[in-house]
């Protein structure tokens, strides 16, 4: 706000902020002032131009364009923003406390140690780049620092405290030396050992540590050692049980990581063996399948394994099984399966000879399976390509030596062919000895076994003809015996033996017939005549393999059936005649049992009948005296029989209580 020089009253007053009409809007002419009104209160005076002008002026609200509201002072505008300061003060102190309490804790800059010239260097810079080179916690930095103290003369004010330091250095050496030890690194440790000052205490007990650490380092590789020998031998109890012991090793590194070490190759091991195991046992099935799969497992087998070895033992056990089967194959004239197997032969096993040979046999197999001389030569001659050097050498040189016998059995087979076309009895033979100097393992000998049998039956046929022939007028003269004779001089093997065994059985049955047709005659008149026990007697000395021996058996059944039947018709009439009611019951048990094939059981089914009737007669009368006893009595007639359906109406009659009429009652009085 301005103020006026000369007095302290305002030159203008304060004025709110123009309203809007008073606002004048761009580009339009300023309103009119209004005029200016005389104050009648004072009196007119001389002019005075100043207080002319002050009665000139008018408020900043007449004014026609908007006035700026007065600046505020620096102070006001601090006393605004506050709170702010006051952080920001805060802030400020607490920056310089921290700073100057660094200032004043920290260490003085150490000198560049490297730099100095340590002839000419104080003993407080030696104390200090020593410190310095100690704060390293290394072997070196320690070896430094002790280097630094050392060259101090020995009656330095400060002996005592120097000695101090360089033995606890020396001791920290030998603490690294330790720590490198438990960590594994032995050779290490006992370099760092060996550098202990040996004017320091610590390096009296170099010595024994470096003794203590080869002991426990060679204990703890033995039985490692031991482990794997185990572990080679598959003896995995044992290489376990070692590597506990290595438990007891006092060294961290043998405890911790060696000990995981050994357990999981003892476990990979195991594992690995099991799936060996698996492989063998898909290979024992020796399908090309099984042999692919059990190939893939073995190979994934690591280098790194202890079972590496015995894996690719196996392995090769498998290459050798498919080249067997492969030869399998190809005496079994399945050229494409040969192939897949040689071809399922892995490349790491080095046999690309054997398979190369193998696929040349192969191809020589093809041409002898063409038949005929001119396929034997040429797969001779494309085995001749297989030389001694080869690894197929023998199995070439066997296959050669067999087609080759081949070739020679088959031109001999072919002139024994030609001996026998005139078909004479002597020319057969002649082509049946031609034929039989083949040898027994010539491929062809199956051949020529053939043409041999049907040579020789030709011949037999020829010589025992004649025989047979005779064999048969006898027989047509009735003279059996003389035909059996006759026939039976045609030997077993030869080509018309089964035909004459045939007629003698014939003829032999024959003479049965007519030995034993009498004796079964007379076996049937006596059954016929009921005596059934000499029947079976009579039929009975036919004996087993005879002609009629069958039909003997057949009737010797019949006839017990029927002696059976009249047994038991006898002992039911037996029972009978006693008249009783349980004799009665008895009898028709009896009866019942006579077989249904027996003469005698039509007669049994009269008597059952008619011993029911009595049964019911003898219910109905016991009826009037004794009730249940006739019920009893009822029930036991069968129901087979004509007196069942009348003893079922009387049970039913018998069996249902008679009605009780109830007295009558006494009318109530009214």
């Amino acid at each position: 706000m301005a103020r006026n020089r000369g007095t302290s009253k305002p030159y203008f007053q304060e004025e709110p902020e123009p309203t809007p009409e008073r606002w004048v809007a761009p580009g339009q002419p300023y309103p009119a002032s209004p005029p200016y009104e005389a104050n009648p209160s004072v009196a007119p005076s001389r002019y005075n131009p100043l207080a002319d002008l002050r009665q000139r002026s008018v408020s900043p609200s007449e004014l026609p364009w908007p006035v700026p509201p007065p600046k505020r002072s620096l102070t006001q505008r601090i006393a605004r923003h506050w709170p702010l300061w006051t952080v920001g003060a805060l802030v400020a102190v607490m920056g310089l406390g921290v700073g100057s309490a660094v200032m004043l804790l920290r260490i003085p800059n150490l000198p560049n140690c490297r730099a100095i010239f340590w002839p000419t260097a104080s003993a407080s810079t030696r104390m200090q780049c020593a410190e310095a080179f100690a704060e390293q916690a290394t072997v070196e930095g320690y070896l430094e620092a002790i280097a630094l103290l050392e060259a101090l003369p020995s009656d330095h004010p400060m002996q005592g405290e120097i000695s101090q330091r360089i033995e606890t250095w020396a001791d920290r050496i030998l603490d690294l030396a330790e720590q490198a030890f438990q960590d594994g690194q032995w050779q290490e440790a006992i370099a760092m050992a060996r550098r202990v000052p040996h004017h320091t205490a610590a390096a009296q007990v170099v010595a024994e540590r470096v003794e203590t650490w080869n002991q426990i380092w060679q204990e703890a590789e033995a039985i490692y050692t031991a482990a794997e020998t185990d572990l080679a031998n598959l003896q995995f109890q044992d290489a376990f049980t070692k590597a506990t012991q290595l438990l007891k090793v006092r060294n961290a590194y043998w405890r911790t990581t060696k000990y995981d070490e050994l357990t999981a190759t003892i476990n990979a091991a195991r594992e690995t063996l099991n799936e060996l195991g698996k492989a063998k046992r898909l290979a024992s099935q020796r399908t090309l399948a099984n042999l692919k799969e059990a190939i893939a497992i073995v190979e994934g087998v690591p280098s790194e394994s202890p079972l590496y070895g015995e894996a690719q033992k196996v392995l090769g056990e498998l290459g050798q099984t498919l080249l067997e089967m492969a030869e399998n194959a190809l005496n079994q004239r399945d050229a494409d399966g040969a192939q897949q197997m040689l071809s399922a032969i892995p490349a790491s096993l080095n046999l690309g000879a054997d398979i190369a040979d193998m696929r040349t046999i192969i191809e020589a197999s093809q041409l002898s399976w063409q038949g005929g001389t001119t396929g034997l030569e040429g797969a001779i001659t494309r085995l001749q390509s297989i030389d001694s050097s080869r690894p197929r050498y023998g199995f070439a040189q066997q296959l050669i030596g067999q087609w080759r016998a081949e070739v020679e059995g088959r031109s001999q087979l072919e002139w024994a062919q030609q001996l026998a076309l005139a078909g004479t009895t002597d020319d057969l033979r002649a082509a049946i000895a031609e034929a039989e100097g083949i040898s027994r393992s010539n491929p062809v000998w199956n051949e020529a076994k053939t043409h041999i049998d049907r040579w020789r039956g030709q011949v037999e046929i020829t010589e025992d003809r004649p025989i047979l022939d005779e064999a048969r007028q006898f027989a047509r003269m009735g003279d059996l015996n003389a035909a059996i004779a006759a026939a039976r001089r045609i030997g077993s093997g030869r080509a018309l033996h089964s035909e004459a065994q045939d007629l003698i059985r014939g003829w032999r049955s024959d003479q049965e017939r007519a030995e034993d047709a009498p004796i079964l005659a007379q076996a049937q008149q006596l059954a016929t005549a009921g005596q059934f026990q000499d029947a079976i007697a009579t039929a009975s000395q036919i004996g087993r393999g005879r002609a009629l021996y069958d039909t003997a058996q057949e009737d010797i059944a019949l006839w017990r059936n029927q002696l059976r039947g009249q047994q038991q018709l006898q002992r039911a009439y037996q029972l009978a005649q006693q008249g009783s009611v349980a004799a009665l019951g008895e009898a028709i048990q009896a009866a019942q049992q006579v077989p249904e094939g027996s003469p005698q059981r039509a007669e049994a089914v009269r008597t059952l009948n008619r011993w029911s009737l009595d049964l019911l007669r003898m219910a109905e009368s016991e009826a009037r005296l004794n009730l249940p006893r006739a019920i009893d009595i009822a029930r036991t007639i069968p129901a087979q029989t004509e007196a069942y359906a009348q003893a079922q109406v009387r049970l039913r009659e018998w069996q249902i209580p008679t009605p009780v009429t109830p007295p009558p009652q006494p009318l109530d009085p009214l």
